[in-house]
């Protein structure tokens, strides 16, 4: 079965609590498409966030915001790069979760001055891998669709049908799919990262690692008063 849709994954994570009509349009005026409406992105974002898909993986160099005393006074300012790092770059709008630089050096994400999320590292000219927020259902792989359906299906079973058990089993299924894209993951990595992984080194980075740091994954999914 093809999933090329948002009414797709709705109407599936419907099916799979056991609901007693699916829908047409997600902007439609039923109590259904409200409840998707609600949950849909938050949970996409979450799974996405939560395992290194490959489809969502993006690559880019980031801009930088500033260096460590550029004033030359020698004071920390609060848009100043925290403490014991360098630079201060600015996350992509897109970024859902950073994964690593592609020297694998230690950063820090925290909000800037301005409320953007900044990354905080002792690399000059940072590139980042990172997990961008892929909206279009077409470019996701089967497994990462049905742990969205899952998912989905996991926040709407208790407004829509009160299944407590139903509810649980939903988030048992997104989280056995979580879990077995990170073995995917961790199973296609090289562990050692003597060289740079060749999807990066074929787009024209160059770096030799000196320390593999990588940024913790997203949460998995949970429920809560269930």
């Amino acid at each position: 079965m093809t999933i090329s849709s948002e009414v797709a994954i709705y109407n599936l994570a419907l099916n799979a609590i056991g609901a007693r009509s699916n829908i047409s349009l997600p902007t439609e005026n039923s109590r259904e498409a409200e409840v998707c409406r609600l949950w849909f992105s938050p949970v996409r974002d979450q799974i996405m966030a939560a395992a290194p898909w490959p489809e969502a993986m993006e690559l880019v160099y980031l801009a930088q915001l500033k260096e460590a005393d550029e004033d030359g006074d020698g004071v920390w300012a609060a848009d100043d790069p925290r403490p014991g790092y360098q630079f201060v770059y600015s996350l992509p709008a897109d970024c859902l979760r950073p994964r690593y630089l592609t020297d694998f050096s230690r950063f820090l994400i925290t909000s800037y001055s301005d409320n953007r999320r900044a990354l905080h590292t002792n690399v000059e000219q940072a590139a980042l891998a990172y997990t961008k927020r892929l909206e279009s259902v077409s470019l996701w792989n089967p497994e990462l669709q049905m742990a969205i359906v899952y998912g989905l299906a996991s926040h709407i079973c208790m407004p829509l049908t009160g299944k407590t058990s139903r509810a649980k089993l939903m988030v048992q299924q997104a989280n056995d799919l979580l879990y077995a894209a990170r073995e995917a993951g961790a199973n296609t990595s090289d562990e050692t990262h003597e060289s740079i992984p060749e999807w990066i080194s074929a787009r024209g980075y160059n770096t030799s690692p000196q320390t593999r740091y990588i940024y913790p994954y997203g949460s998995m999914l949970s429920l809560t008063n269930v």
